[in-house]
């Protein structure tokens, strides 16, 4: 499968992209987002956790820019494979994740049954 940047750049000259390129292309977008999330979470704490983000994201210069915000998972997450670089167990449909999902939902359910008694 092609990148996910070049996936995405195809959406923005307009051109069609074949529906399962799109669905992995959003659930890489799903989980790019997420990671922002958590690594503007943790720059704004400071301290030990934006120093981690910092050491563990932007010290690659081939791949990461802190001028520009770019971590070093961003770059592998948008110039990588989509399916490669989620894995298995997070494309829905498959067996690994329908096997994560069934455990995870198990243990929430185990975990909301438990706190609804008390």
């Amino acid at each position: 499968m092609r990148a996910t940047c070049e996936i995405v750049a195809d959406l923005k000259d307009g051109k069609e992209v074949p529906y399962e390129e799109l669905k992995i292309a959003c659930l890489v977008q799903s989980s790019i987002i997420f990671f922002y999330q958590q690594d503007t979470k943790n720059l704004l704490k400071g301290g030990i956790a934006a120093d981690l983000v910092e050491q563990m994201n932007y010290t690659d210069d081939k791949t990461s820019s802190k001028k520009l915000g770019y971590p070093s998972w961003y770059w592998n997450a948008i110039k990588k494979d989509p399916i490669e670089w989620l894995g298995a167990s997070h494309i829905p449909g498959t067996s690994e994740y329908d096997q994560h999902y069934k455990l995870s939902k198990s243990l929430y359910e185990k975990f909301a049954n438990k706190n609804d008694d008390k």
